[in-house]
């Protein structure tokens, strides 16, 4: 059996990889969208595969963000005519994702096309996309569900398991069972695990005697070192900028997972009196689409979450939230003089409403903007974290007057210690190898080096080699 890494090797964008059996029978998991080559557009960066995209069998999607599943139109645009295996939630999350996607593709071609022009133009030539509306429609009609722990054979001799891994809503690890030669091996795929205690998703679940495990190490090296409650932390951050200086906090969110954390815990402060008369303006048309997700799979939420949906009859809304559903009602938010919270995505600030958000609050000293995840370098988000003082955006050196801040306790990846403790679930003894994804280099070396300390056999994983599995 072979395994290959084409995406997210040594980066953490463009997750996709590959098993093959020595029958030939080729699986493909994940296919995202890789957003880290700045020489290149989005489009440009994705358009080609590494590899006969029709000499695919079949595709498992761990979950529906767009860096794990943001490829697959244009995978099947390309001529892959199989099928694509996730978990329920994932097939929801992605018919709003995948589309969403087109639409940030028509937003970077007419920025491209009126550069140095007048007026905007519209994309109306379809082949300068990866893919149109029509390529996520069969993208979907592809998609076939199942439940976490049940045992699936997809080939002769060749079974799998989806496993919860936290993260959000519907994500999965993913367990391969083979047998070859007279010989079964166990091949685990993280996927990108969810924090411990995490707000509303379950936490991630091991994959039992594997023989090799392909890891995700986002946060490798890096410690989470909020120690507070989610609800204690945002109520610091609320009571300095919005009561204190009666100003505005500007919350960068991702519209699928993050959102949702955040005003989760904003309808627990409410509940629990600790604001009024804030008004919290949700500015993402795409997550308010995703949150009634949250409350379809209800059953596949964490205990806390599921008894606090059952006591109040909602995860997300309260009288003070206030969902902005158009262009003309984001723009409004300007002339709201009043304290406020604005959660928006997109959560690295590069694209989406927030970057206006962020553009009109940076040289106001009332307002804050809170970084509440992870940031690629190179994003915006990224460069509002930096000491310099000025931030470059649409080509302006803009000073940053306002407060900026971050915090880790809505991130959906688990820290340095908490992927020590999910990789020590394992017998480091049995565990022939143990590959590394899904990091930048400075994490993923630190996270081998913590693996080897403990004596497990880690390796980071180059683009386009190819590793035996035996």
């Amino acid at each position: 059996m072979k395994f290959i890494s084409y995406g997210a090797a040594r980066q953490v964008t463009g997750s996709m990889h590959l098993l093959e059996l020595e029958n030939g029978f080729r699986v493909l998991i994940d296919c995202g969208l890789d957003y880290e080559t700045k020489k290149k557009s989005l489009t440009d960066n994705n358009r080609f595969f590494d590899f006969d995209v029709k000499s695919i069998d079949v595709v498992i999607l761990t979950h529906a963000h767009i860096d794990h599943s943001g490829n697959l139109p244009n995978l099947v645009k390309q001529g892959y005519a199989g099928q694509i295996l996730c978990t329920a939630p994932t097939y929801d999350f992605c018919s709003h994702l995948l589309m969403d996607s087109v639409n940030v593709q028509l937003s970077e071609l007419n920025k491209n096309n009126t550069k140095g022009k007048r007026r905007k133009p519209k994309a109306t030539n379809a082949s300068d996309l990866l893919y149109t509306p029509k390529d996520v429609m069969e993208t979907l009609r592809r998609m076939v569900t199942f439940n976490f722990n049940k045992e699936i054979e997809i080939a002769d001799g060749m079974h799998f398991t989806f496993v919860p891994a936290g993260h959000i809503l519907g994500a999965a690890s993913v367990l391969f069972r083979v047998e070859e030669k007279d010989k079964e091996i166990k091949i685990g795929f993280t996927g990108d695990l969810g924090r411990v205690n995490a707000n509303l998703v379950v936490d991630p679940s091991p994959m039992l005697n594997l023989d090799y495990l392909v890891c995700e190490s986002t946060y490798g090296g890096k410690l989470h070192h909020d120690t507070e409650s989610p609800e204690d932390i945002l109520m610091r951050h609320i009571q300095a900028t919005c009561i204190d200086k009666s100003g505005r906090l500007i919350i960068p969110a991702f519209s699928v997972g993050r959102t949702q954390a955040i005003l989760y815990s904003l309808h627990k402060l409410y509940k629990q009196g600790r604001f009024n008369n804030i008004k919290v303006f949700v500015d993402s048309p795409l997550a308010i689409e995703s949150t009634s997700i949250y409350t379809k799979y209800h059953e596949l939420l964490n205990d806390d979450a599921r008894d606090f949906l059952r006591t109040n009859g909602s995860l997300f809304d309260f009288p003070l939230m206030l969902e902005v559903e158009n262009m003309r009602e984001s723009e409004a938010i300007m002339s709201h003089y009043e304290p406020c919270i604005i959660v928006s995505a997109a959560g690295m600030v590069e694209g989406g409403r927030i970057v206006e958000h962020v553009y009109n609050n940076l040289q106001n000293p009332q307002s804050e903007i809170l970084i509440a995840g992870y940031c690629a370098e190179g994003t915006l988000g990224w460069q509002l974290k930096q000491p310099d003082p000025y931030v470059t955006i649409r080509g302006k050196q803009i000073p940053k007057y306002c407060t900026i801040a971050s915090t880790d306790i809505f991130s959906s990846h688990p820290g340095h210690q908490m992927l020590m403790d999910y990789a020590k679930l394992y017998d480091a003894k049995s565990l022939k190898k143990l590959f590394l994804v899904h990091g930048d280099e400075k994490s993923l070396e630190a996270f081998q080096l913590a693996l080897k300390k403990d004596g497990f056999n880690a390796e980071v994983t180059e683009k386009d080699f190819t590793y035996r599995i035996n």
